[in-house]
C-alpha cells in the first residue's frame, strides 16, 4: 500500500485533484476537511458561524468558524502552532481509523488531502509521496470566493499562516509540484499519468478490451497446444 499526500493552499485545487485519482479502481482519499468537519461540531460549536450562513453544500459539511475566531487563531504564531498541535491529535484516531477502512477495502493508494500535511510531522515522514497543487493567486481566491462562499475578509485569513510565514509550502525530494491550470482535463491526464507511474493500476486499467481478448486467447491457444502433446504422448506410450 503506498500512502500519498495531497497539500496546498486553499482553493488551490487540491480536492479536485484527490477526487480525479479517487476514480481510480486502486485508489481511496481522505479529505482532512471531513474529519475537521466532526471536530468542529464536538468541540467547537460556539465558536461556529450561524447555520443561515452557511449557503452553499459545501459549507453547510464543513462549517465555518467565526471570522474573528479564525482570525484569533491565525494572527499569532504561538495560537497558530498550538491550534495545529492539538487539531493533529485530535485527528490522529479519526485518520488511522479511515486508512484502516480503505486498506480493507482493498484500496492500493491512499491519498490524504490537507492544506497543513506537513504540520503533522509524524504522519508525513510516512508519506511515499506528497503532491504539492499550485494555482495562480487571483484564480485561487476566486475559486474559494465562489465555491464557499466567503468574503474577501475571509479570503485573506485562510491565507494568513502563509502570508506571515508561520507556515510554508511544502518542499522536499519526495514532493512534487502539481500547477493546477483550471483546466480539468488537464489535471485528469496528469492523474492518470501518476496513477500509472505509481503502478497500482487494476487489471481492467492495465489491459484495453483487445488486450485482454488477446492474452485469454493466447491462454486458451497455449492450453489446447499442452493438451494435445499431452495425448501425443500418451499414444506414443501405447
Amino acid at each position: 500500500m503506498k500512502l500519498i499526500g495531497v497539500t496546498g493552499k486553499s482553493g488551490a485545487g487540491k480536492t479536485t485533484f484527490s477526487e480525479l485519482f479517487s476514480k481510480k479502481d486502486n485508489a481511496g482519499v481522505i479529505h482532512i476537511d471531513d474529519l475537521i468537519a466532526e471536530v468542529k461540531r464536538k468541540y467547537l460549536t460556539m465558536l461556529l458561524q450561524p447555520e443561515e450562513n452557511n449557503t452553499t453544500e459545501e459549507t453547510k459539511k464543513n462549517p465555518k468558524l467565526q471570522a474573528k475566531v479564525k482570525k484569533a487563531f491565525y494572527i499569532n504564531k504561538l495560537n497558530f502552532k498550538i491550534t495545529l498541535f492539538i487539531r493533529n491529535i485530535l485527528l490522529e484516531k479519526k485518520l488511522e481509523n479511515r486508512i484502516r477502512e480503505l486498506k480493507l477495502a482493498g484500496k492500493k493508494i491512499i491519498l490524504i488531502d490537507d492544506m497543513y500535511l506537513e504540520s503533522n510531522k509524524k504522519l508525513f515522514s510516512k508519506l511515499d509521496r506528497v503532491y504539492a497543487i499550485e494555482r495562480d493567486f487571483v484564480t485561487r481566491r476566486q475559486c474559494l470566493k465562489s465555491r464557499d462562499d466567503l468574503e474577501d475578509e475571509d479570503v485573506k485569513i485562510a491565507d494568513l499562516p502563509y502570508t506571515l510565514g508561520f507556515f510554508k509550502e511544502s518542499s522536499g525530494k519526495n514532493v512534487k509540484k502539481i500547477v493546477n491550470k483550471g483546466d480539468i482535463d488537464y489535471l485528469r491526464q496528469i492523474v492518470d499519468k501518476e496513477y500509472e507511474e505509481l503502478g497500482e493500476q487494476s487489471f481492467d486499467e492495465r489491459y484495453s478490451v483487445s488486450e485482454k481478448l488477446d492474452t485469454k486467447n493466447r491462454i486458451v491457444t497455449s492450453i489446447d497446444t499442452l493438451s494435445k502433446l499431452r495425448n501425443r504422448e500418451k499414444e506414443k506410450e501405447k
